[in-house]
């Protein structure tokens, strides 16, 4: 997801490269797997957040001759996701600037509808989930996966990583959002109107040495090692969002104690 969002929500972590970066990396086999089994050649599909459109490519070859359409609310990051497609052979996959709250297109005009990482950042997920539904032709499929942060572990302990996340509760409350928004997923469908829903989970390990390499992009001067750790991918990751994404921008208008914390974290992961 890149920001699905209108302009009186927040998208907290904003479009700097390195943001974009980890969203370009997904793929449809990687993030939306649990949707697959579910397309079929001649589909509509709507994707929701598209950011730079690397789900909604899969999503295309799956559907084809049917139509993929991504839609987000930032032009810039549409504006890539239209460079990746026109770097592909794929006529049926377009992206446009648009927001779910006000859809363009006509009620009931789709076969499945999917929306990645999108939920956890708006205030209304439900009246979003309405007019996903409203899209849908009858008998089409919604797809959402939404990450549940409160279930984040990690080891060894670490006191930059435990500042980071309660840094992004933190700002997540201050613009209405839903940092756990996994574990509301079942109600908001059902306050949304849908009658069945079909609820898996998933976990994401930088455990092993070639989650840690790809995550976090680890460069030939600076291996992981033989023994890699999540600081590896998180270091960057945490970098990248605290010194120089919207977050950063965010903390500062958040007021100068959260300024402080910070600051703190950008030093960890610095290194």
């Amino acid at each position: 997801m890149s920001s699905a969002v209108p302009a009186s929500e927040t998208y907290q972590l904003g479009h700097h490269p390195s943001v974009v970066a980890r969203h370009a990396r997904r793929t449809a086999e990687t993030a939306a797997a649990f949707i697959l089994p579910f397309l079929k050649p001649g589909m509509r599909l709507l994707d929701v957040g598209c950011g730079p459109g690397s789900i909604t490519s899969g999503f295309a070859q799956r559907v084809a001759p049917g139509e993929a359409i991504g839609i987000d609310t930032s032009a810039d990051v549409i504006e890539m996701a239209r460079s990746l497609a026109g770097a592909t052979t794929a006529r049926n996959l377009t992206f446009e600037v648009g927001s779910i709250y006000e859809p363009r297109f006509a009620a009931g005009t789709f076969n499945a509808v999917f929306a990645h990482q999108v939920l956890q950042h708006l205030r209304r997920p439900v009246d979003a989930l309405r007019q996903m539904r409203a899209l849908l032709a009858p008998g089409g499929v919604l797809g959402v996966r939404v990450v549940d942060w409160g279930s984040t572990i990690f080891y060894p302990e670490s006191e930059g990583m435990c500042r980071f996340l309660a840094l992004h509760f933190d700002l997540a409350s201050r613009n209405g959002a839903e940092p756990n928004a996994g574990r509301h997923l079942r109600r908001w469908f059902r306050e949304a109107g849908f009658g069945e829903t079909r609820v898996t989970t998933a976990t994401e390990s930088d455990a092993d040495a070639h989650a840690t390499r790809e995550r976090g992009r680890c460069s030939p001067s600076a291996p992981c090692g033989p023994a890699p750790t999540t600081r590896c991918f998180w270091r960057p990751s945490c970098r990248g969002r605290c010194g120089r994404s919207s977050t950063a921008s965010l903390v500062r208008r958040a007021g100068p104690s959260r300024c402080r914390g910070n600051k703190r974290v950008y030093r960890f992961a610095k290194g």
